[in-house]
């Protein structure tokens, strides 16, 4: 796999005065590459040019690229100026090494799933974003419940009382997902877990259902004369308000992103060194 054009995204608050970038930018052109460094995904001018990103950060700002990337079918490189760092595959001190094996084409391109919202308080419904880890939505109120209903393909799956529900991807079942008890998946796999937040039941677990399942999601009412109110976050950020009676539809996103993996470190080992620090 050729590739010639590099996007390099720098997060300024962690590569300070962009070094670590130049530093790249000046391999890469001493080895006959094209580079260009931007601070954020939004400011690329034109994405197609490239054949790979290069994103300096932590797992929000792969996020954010992957965002920007998806449907173009450039792969990103994440490399961990951060603390967990799930979707980087590549530590700084390693980032020679990674480039290395880059530039001699000994890498791999995983494919992974995003998922696609409405909200359907409107005629038309109102599209809410594209979510590389999560929707989630959660109560308003932190001294009330939600009730929900959650709809998989129109059958009725489950009615939470909860602060929550939560639709995650395989990405993002390492993030607010694992947090809220739901189970890890492989990030390659094909599939949206359903993962109520606090439920206020004891039998209440997290499904995983197929990528091609359609979910709904209405907000009903946990009390006769009270009306439930609704925030709907996109993998963190603040999209949507919603209230009881609205109802909002998920289901796999048309355009996927790409992750380089280098195979120096397999997911699960990524997984036991992470998740099991104290």
């Amino acid at each position: 796999m050729s590739a010639d054009h590099f996007y390099i995204l720098s997060d300024s608050e962690k590569d300070h005065h962009h070094e670590t970038a130049h530093e790249i930018k000046r391999y890469l052109e001493k080895n006959e590459k094209c580079a260009k460094i931007v601070e954020t995904s939004s400011k690329m001018q034109d994405i197609r040019w490239a054949d790979i990103g290069i994103v300096l950060g932590g797992d929000g700002s792969v996020l954010q690229a992957a965002k920007q990337f998806a449907g173009y079918h450039i792969p990103i490189l994440g490399v961990n100026f951060g603390t967990l760092g799930f979707l980087t595959d590549v530590e700084k001190p390693r980032i020679k090494r990674a480039l290395n094996s880059i530039l001699s084409g000994e890498y791999e391109v995983e494919n992974r799933m995003a998922l696609t919202g409405i909200v359907q308080n409107t005629r038309s419904g109102e599209a809410i974003g594209l979510a590389i880890n999560e929707f989630i939505i959660a109560k308003q109120d932190f001294g009330h419940m939600i009730t929900t209903r959650v709809y998989v393909d129109d059958d009725l799956m489950d009615t939470y009382v909860a602060d929550g529900v939560l639709i995650s991807t395989p990405t993002g079942s390492t993030a607010y997902n694992l947090s809220a008890g739901g189970p890890v998946l492989a990030p390659g796999m094909e599939a949206m877990i359903i993962t109520p937040i606090c439920p206020h039941s004891l039998n209440k677990r997290s499904l995983i259902v197929s990528a091609d399942s359609k979910l709904r999601i209405e907000v009903g009412r946990t009390k006769e004369h009270y009306v439930d109110e609704a925030s709907i976050r996109c993998d963190g950020h603040l999209l949507w308000t919603v209230s009881s009676g609205d109802v909002i539809c998920i289901e796999r996103a048309e355009a996927t992103f790409d992750m380089i993996k280098l195979g120096e470190i397999s997911f699960f080992e990524k997984m036991r060194s992470k998740l099991n620090r104290n």
